[in-house]
């Protein structure tokens, strides 16, 4: 036990002043926000105990698995930053590094489980719920919670022991996010849910809503317990910690290494045999894509960029299909259903992935001396957002294809709107901003995974601001207002929308430049 204590505390003098808890932190404030502004609803006060068990497995399925992947990066990646891996092996054993890694996420997930339940349970109080709570059922819901979110943990934190590129872990995070989302919305596919983790939040839910046609909540109710999903759950905690131990094993001085027996030995022509020659190797070619472009090629962000947008085209779908005599006008009904979730909760995060990875470079090794030399400031911060910009459109163009083509999957015979390519040229307008505000963040926040998670959070203080009637206050509600993602039908004021798009984008450009001219280059 001795030893364990001491490896915990050697991971707490890590993470010291990396904002670690920071993150969880403020995911755990979005989450009180979110559950607390939906209190104002007055049904809550009627039903407010049953009906918080009912919401919040939702809003955990959508932040809990980013802000564990942010958390778990956090964690491993000041090991791949410094290649101490091995050097640790000369301080204690390798199992009980592993130990400390695993027992320092225990402890943390289990203060947010801890901290989430006891603020539900105070806010309900202060709100003045009818009635007192079950507290059994609020027991399974923390277990529930503490048990799901620390097999994610587990995972993310194998994920980012495999990959030393943290783009990989942070995306797996977001699909995670989405994955899990999608997975509420198929009760039908219990297999499905029980099966992939991220899945757990939904097929756990012991909580029922009772409703009629007007949408007029009448009541809550207990559902039988899907007691497959606990075998579940156990089954990935063995596998995920035995898992975790077989990576750890092979992580060497570089990162982690696949061990083959057997290698085959490199084939040589007969000229490359004799004594003196030396070995022959085919000229270099490089190709002719524009530096920034080069940076991103064949970057794990391309997984986000395609299998997100697939995840929000499927649950919107199968949402309007689900919902057909609620949502009757055809191809506006399922823009809605599409574009919700993924331009408030799931596309910020994304240009977040995209800012990040286009300033790692620089941020590693002695990168900025080099580049600052060869390139100007305005150049190069000019290059960085068109990139990122460039991506984003090619994002929201994705979104908008798959949009399409479930429209004629759903049967629609009406032409697609005309108000799509505004949509499109409005979001993409929005969204330059948003990429001018992360690659800032991205420049002055050294880290790959915070500036990412701060993402997340403005797309949700977006969401608040828009609410208020003032989308015009964020760049994050911008690109979400232009692509009237919540309706429609809205009226925009054009004149308005663009001006405050140019606005913050020449602002955080502004922002760039002077920051890397008045603050001396750091490396690590």
């Amino acid at each position: 036990m001795n030893y364990l204590f001491k490896t915990i505390s050697l991971e707490l003098k890590k993470t010291k002043r990396r904002g670690i808890w920071m993150v969880l932190t403020i995911f755990l404030l979005l989450i009180t926000g979110w559950t607390g502004y939906n209190m104002n609803d007055e049904r809550f006060l009627g039903f407010g105990w049953m009906m918080t068990l009912y919401n919040v497995p939702l809003i955990n399925a959508i932040l809990i698995p980013t802000a564990i992947a942010v958390f778990a990066s956090r964690i491993v990646d000041i090991e791949h930053k410094g290649n101490t891996w091995k050097m640790l092996e000369t301080m204690q054993p390798k199992f009980e590094i592993y130990l400390g890694k695993v027992f320092y996420g225990f402890a943390a997930i289990l203060i947010f489980s801890t901290a989430e339940l006891i603020i539900f349970l105070a806010m309900g109080y202060a709100v003045g719920f009818h009635g007192t709570p079950d507290l059994w059922a609020y027991g399974l819901f923390f277990v529930q919670t503490f048990s799901i979110s620390f097999n994610l943990y587990l995972l993310q934190m194998i994920v980012s022991l495999i990959f030393s590129n943290q783009a990989v872990a942070l995306c797996t995070g977001l699909c995670g996010s989405m994955a899990g989302l999608f997975l509420m919305y198929v009760p039908q596919w219990p297999f499905l849910r029980n099966m992939v983790p991220w899945g757990h939040y939904g097929a756990s839910m012991f909580v029922g809503m009772d409703w009629n046609k007007e949408e007029n909540i009448k009541g809550f109710y207990y559902m039988s317990q899907n007691n497959g999903v606990v075998f579940f759950i156990i089954g990935w905690f063995f596998v995920l910690m035995l898992g975790g131990w077989l990576v750890f094993r092979h992580m060497d001085t570089d990162g982690f290494h696949f061990s083959f027996k057997y290698r085959r030995p490199p084939k040589h022509t007969t000229n490359e045999l004799t004594d003196n020659a030396s070995p022959s190797y085919k000229p270099v070619k490089l190709p002719h894509l524009p530096v920034e472009l080069l940076k991103i090629r064949r970057a794990p962000i391309w997984l986000a960029f395609i299998v997100l947008p697939l995840i929000s085209a499927v649950i919107g779908t199968g949402n309007y299909l689900n919902n057909l005599e609620i949502l009757t006008s055809t191809w506006y009904s399922l823009w809605t259903q599409h574009a919700l979730f993924f331009c408030y909760f799931f596309m910020p995060p994304l240009v977040g992935v995209y800012a990040s990875y286009l300033w790692r470079l620089e941020h590693n090794g002695t990168n900025w001396n080099m580049i600052l030399v060869n390139t100007s400031v305005w150049r190069l911060v000019l290059g960085k957002v068109m990139v990122c910009a460039a991506i984003t459109f090619l994002t929201l163009g994705w979104l908008c294809l798959l949009y399409i083509i479930c429209g004629l999957y759903a049967g629609f015979t009406e032409p697609v709107p005309a108000e799509l390519l505004e949509w499109l040229a409005c979001g993409v307008l929005g969204g330059i901003a948003v990429c001018a505000a992360q690659c800032f963040l991205s420049l002055v926040i050294r880290s790959f995974a915070i500036p990412i998670g701060m993402a997340l959070v403005g797309g949700f203080a977006g969401l608040a601001v828009t609410a208020k009637g003032h989308y015009y206050l964020l760049p994050y509600s911008l690109m979400s207002m232009g692509m009237r993602a919540n309706n429609p039908d809205l009226n925009v004021n054009i004149t308005t929308f663009v001006s405050y798009s140019i606005f913050f984008t020449l602002l955080f450009y502004l922002l760039m430049i002077w920051y890397i001219r008045h603050h001396d280059v750091r490396t690590q």
